[in-house]
């Protein structure tokens, strides 16, 4: 018999999944049409600059981590009091976090874009005026995280999927204006995303305060909470600014060794890996409260159980969409954009691959995130994803291709993976024989049978369109059949059997 978690986690994936692959056609669209307005400079610009503010950001990623966290904990008991203590206490941090930021975008931010990036000067006007729509659009943000993570908790899925699926209409339409859009592009579009971003957050905040009574607003300073949320976010903070050094740091890398042409390709990248990782991010958005609830419950040996579950899945549901892309990036590129970037396909599949391994790490992530003992997990991962920066500059200094830069990162992500595995193994009692046996062996299994065949289709074959539906084709149904027998247990098969396909059927007949 199925469990009503297990149910419930069926229904919001398929909220999520339909959501986000009606999003992803969208999203591939409209990130066509935006750099063709744009143009490469322009595009590579947009990217850059936004990634300036996102390193300002550090402080904030960790207070969201913590934010999410507590409050889902707090589900896992059933404390409807501390929850409301905790989301106002959490709403009255983001509100200084919020200040902070615009305050260090205001004078640092400001500084290192009009001093350091690689920006034609014709366009450093326009440049800071998408910084600061860029800074408008983080503060935003900051301040709808508490929001964010009462849906979240409460796993109330398909208010996403309902606003998301507006969010990428309403998107598509915005791009059709920027097309016909007379004056500097690149300012309006900066410009109009934030407008639009505002009008999302007033939707979830409706939503909120309309179907949760645990948040409404009592401002009001709770010692107690603060320090247990701050104790968290400080050792957490160690590991977001790792992971906004690799990230952006990364980028800024290539602006300097590349220039705005590389930012470009990393940005046609970017889009390409996004789009096929969110496929994934809605199984792990309905599973990632379950793994923190059980641990609230004291229910380890389920929450191992489940996170070796949501691993081997989450895996196999981006093999679906990543191979056959991989297969024929050129191809869908060519097809796609009007002028491809260079080096555009290679950086494609390195952060196709890269994803490949960073969604191993999410559960195990969930799963540390939950115990709140994240010291010794923080400065042990945090300081390996903290060489990527250097290593990847040391080698481009010495003359290293470009793409040198990618390939670190995706090595020290798969680093990262196996140091999370040791680390749960000792505060949660995971097996690592079990996880190796029930998540390594099938996935790596099913990507090496699955990839035979249409290796054998794509090099025997003229590109075209005939390659690319035939190669799509067996990619997939390949990677399907030996999901099925080879990844799958026989638990898991019934459950996609007797909950999934049910639900995906009721999903289809409310549309009809």
């Amino acid at each position: 018999m199925i469990s009503e978690t297990n149910k419930r986690i069926a229904k919001n994936t398929i909220f999520l999944y339909i959501r986000t692959f009606v999003s992803m056609l969208i999203s591939l669209y409209t990130s066509r049409k935006i750099l063709e307005a744009l143009g490469i400079s322009d595009f590579g610009i947009l990217n850059v600059v936004g990634g300036v503010i996102s390193m300002l950001t550090f402080l904030n990623g960790s207070m969201s981590v913590a934010t999410q966290r507590f409050l889902t904990f707090e589900l896992g008991r059933n404390d409807k009091k501390s929850y409301n203590r905790t989301f106002n206490m959490s709403l009255i941090i983001h509100l200084g976090l919020a200040t902070i930021v615009l305050i260090a975008a205001e004078t640092i931010g400001l500084w290192f874009v009009n001093t350091y990036l690689n920006i034609p000067d014709w366009r450093m006007i326009a440049a800071n005026w998408v910084y600061q729509a860029s800074v408008l659009s983080t503060i935003l943000g900051i301040v709808q995280t508490p929001y964010h993570a009462s849906i979240v908790s409460h796993e109330h899925m398909y208010i996403y999927a309902y606003v998301g699926l507006g969010e990428s209409f309403g998107k598509l339409f915005l791009v059709l204006l920027l097309i016909v859009y007379p004056y500097d592009r690149l300012i309006f579009w900066g410009f109009v995303m934030f407008a639009f971003q505002f009008l999302i957050a007033i939707i979830y905040r409706v939503y909120c305060g309309r179907k949760f009574p645990e948040c409404k607003i009592h401002l009001k300073w709770d010692k107690t909470i603060f320090n247990s949320m701050a104790k968290f976010t400080g050792w957490n903070m160690f590991g977001t600014i790792a992971w906004l050094l690799k990230d952006q740091g990364v980028n800024i890398l290539m602006n300097i060794f590349g220039g705005p042409v590389a930012n470009a390709a990393r940005g046609v990248a970017n889009q390409i890996a996004g789009a096929i990782n969110g496929l994934t991010g809605g199984f792990q958005s309905a599973v990632n409260p379950q793994i923190t609830k059980r641990y609230a419950a004291c229910e380890s040996g389920a929450m191992c159980k489940l996170l070796c579950e949501s691993s081997k899945i989450s895996y196999l549901l981006l093999l679906f969409i990543a191979l056959p892309v991989m297969m024929e990036i050129d191809f869908i590129l060519e097809l796609w954009l009007v002028e491809v970037p260079p080096m555009a396909s290679l950086f494609t599949c390195i952060i196709i691959i890269e994803a490949l391994f960073g969604v191993l790490g999410t559960p195990m992530i969930t799963s540390l995130m939950a115990t709140g003992n994240i010291k010794w997990y923080q400065i042990i991962v945090g300081s390996s994803l903290l060489f990527i920066v250097p290593v990847a500059y040391l080698l481009l200094k010495i003359g290293y291709p470009i793409v040198t830069a990618l390939i670190v990162s995706a090595l020290f992500i798969l680093l990262g993976d196996v140091l999370r595995l040791i680390f749960c193994k000792k505060q949660i009692g995971l097996s690592l024989r079990k996880y190796v046996t029930s998540v390594v062996f099938p996935i790596t299994a099913v990507t090496i049978l699955s990839s035979v065949l249409p290796f054998f289709i794509h090099y025997n074959m003229i590109e075209g369109w005939t390659r690319f539906l035939l190669s799509t084709f067996v990619t997939i149904i390949s990677v399907a059949i030996f999901t099925y027998f080879i990844g799958l247990t026989l638990t898991e098969r019934s459950f996609i059997v007797n909950a999934i396909l049910p639900k995906l059927k009721d999903f289809i007949h409310i549309k009809r």
